[in-house]
């Protein structure tokens, strides 16, 4: 690990997010994606990509059931890139998270009204004002299968 940190050293932006993409393919390689990532957005906090950085950091966190940690990543990229135009997708993936995978619902819905205060015209908070009523819920209790031949009129 400290020789690939060390080696992560003279890369330019470009070849570090480069360098994070390419090992994220490889499920051997997560370690090292990782790496690429943290070492980018450590280095690069400005670039224009920095958000992206944290999204795959968030990923790859969730990819090996690290959920806190994906969380904290979804709200790096609200605290620090707020107006980069991903807040919507990282407060829609916190809520998801809190509900799917950790099971605290009263911060699934905290985070899915967030949505829809904060980002009120996104795809993401049409999606929200959906989800919210049925936080917590069995999804075949309230979700219509097209298979069932199911009408809402």
């Amino acid at each position: 690990m400290i020789a690939l940190v060390a080696g992560c050293g003279g890369q330019s932006a470009d070849e570090l997010f480069a360098a994070g993409e390419q090992a994220a393919v490889d499920p051997a390689t997560v370690n090292e994606a990782t790496s690429h990532f943290k070492a980018f957005v450590e280095r690069h906090p400005e670039h224009q990509r920095a958000p992206e950085a944290l999204k795959k950091l968030a990923a790859l966190a969730q990819q090996q059931g690290r959920m806190q940690e994906a969380i904290d990543y979804y709200g790096r990229i609200l605290a620090e890139y707020n107006g980069s135009g991903h807040g919507d997708e990282a407060q829609f993936m916190i809520a998801f998270i809190y509900e799917e995978h950790i099971g605290d619902f009263a911060k699934a819905k905290l985070a899915y009204q967030r949505i829809i205060d904060e980002y009120p015209d996104s795809e993401l908070a049409a999606n929200a004002r959906h989800l919210l009523p049925n936080v917590g819920r069995n999804p075949e209790d309230w979700v219509e299968f097209q298979d069932r031949g199911v009408s809402t009129q």
